[in-house]
């Protein structure tokens, strides 16, 4: 009895030891964090080297297609004008995170290192530091991926912005800089979406104004780049101003937002010519759609007279699209379901 007792001592003592060194284990610092550890205790610094001329068609190719040489000398073609800038440094060192791992399982961060040591060896270990940040930022968001998704938007950003303070630091205001003007931005139009109907000169005033704030110098420039999208955005978050509007006055609201948004004359007369031509498509869906409902809902459905009186007020307001709505219905998907968007579709 006294034997078997020391038997399950022993079996639960070495257990419990086990249990607690996988949990040490678990918590503790993986290989490649280790790696990074040993490459930045070391301080090895790299010599100018010569590098391979600049492949001509790089750009057409993924760039793990090339050697270690090949990349730093592409490395630094694309990023050395900006090699000081860290949103650069994340750019540059993300496209390299994204396959060197596949590539080389067992030693990514030291052929990191010796790729950031061709192309930039005055700076290699300031860029290995930053790697090592990122890697442990990737690793942080992994670990909280599921406890992010239960948070409300407000306590996410806090979470994740200390997260980038603390290894980033004042650079990490740098590095999602754009993401910061975005949210800005996403934030004016979801006080625009849910403020009442009315005033709509105001919001896009509001809205103006922000883009410009937040861009200054490089307003023209992401107007130029992103204009269409940026309108659209607005556009969705004023539905229920436009929605109270006749044709006629909506027409010349979505003219003013898109002359507002820097659009010229003729695209402004192109999509005026798109807005009417919406419209005509919407009202024959609205009477298509009134008509099939009048009709579908008899009792004992539609007689053969009825469905070939459908069918030609069907070819009548949709031409040649008439056959596709029908095959369309017989599947069950019926078009005047669909939301509109005023000014989107």
């Amino acid at each position: 009895m006294i034997k078997n007792k020391k038997i399950l001592y022993i079996v639960l003592i070495s257990a419990s030891v086990l249990f607690i060194s996988i949990l040490f284990l678990r918590s503790g610092k993986d290989k490649n964090q280790k790696d990074f550890e040993s490459i930045l205790s070391e301080g090895k610094t790299f010599d100018s080297r010569e590098l391979p001329s600049l492949p001509e068609d790089y750009s057409d190719h993924k760039l793990m297609e090339y050697s270690v040489e090949e990349i730093a000398r592409i490395l630094q073609e694309k990023y050395g004008k900006n090699i000081d800038n860290p949103a650069a440094q994340i750019a540059m060192i993300e496209e390299l995170m994204k396959d060197l791992p596949k590539l080389y399982p067992n030693d990514w961060v030291r052929v990191l290192n010796q790729i950031l040591g061709f192309a930039f060896p005055n700076k290699v270990l300031e860029l290995m530091r930053m790697s090592e940040n990122l890697y442990n930022y990737n690793r942080f968001r992994e670990s909280n991926m599921s406890k992010v998704g239960l948070l409300s938007d407000e306590a996410r950003r806090q979470m994740i912005w200390k997260e980038r303070y603390r290894l980033f630091g004042e650079k990490a205001d740098q590095i999602w800089s754009m993401e910061k003007k975005m949210t800005t931005i996403g934030d004016t139009l979801k006080r625009i979406k849910e403020s009442p109907a009315g005033n709509l000169d105001a919001k896009l005033s509001n809205y103006s104004q922000t883009l410009k704030e937040q861009f200054g110098k490089e307003y023209p420039r992401l107007m130029e780049n992103k204009r269409d999208q940026l309108t659209e955005g607005f556009m969705v978050s004023v539905q229920k101003d436009l929605k109270v509007l006749s044709f006629g006055e909506r027409k010349s609201a979505l003219r003013e937002i898109r002359a507002t948004m820097g659009m010229d004359n003729s695209a402004l007369s192109r999509w005026d010519a798109l807005e009417e031509e919406r419209e005509k498509i919407w009202q024959n869906q609205q009477k298509y759609s009134e008509k099939r409902t009048q009709l579908s809902s008899k009792k004992g459905g539609m007689s053969p007279e009825e469905e070939r009186e459908l069918d030609s007020l069907r070819k009548k307001l949709f031409g040649e699209e008439a056959d596709i709505i029908e095959n369309e219905e017989a599947s069950g998907y019926y078009r005047t379901q669909e939301e509109r968007t005023y000014g989107v579709n």
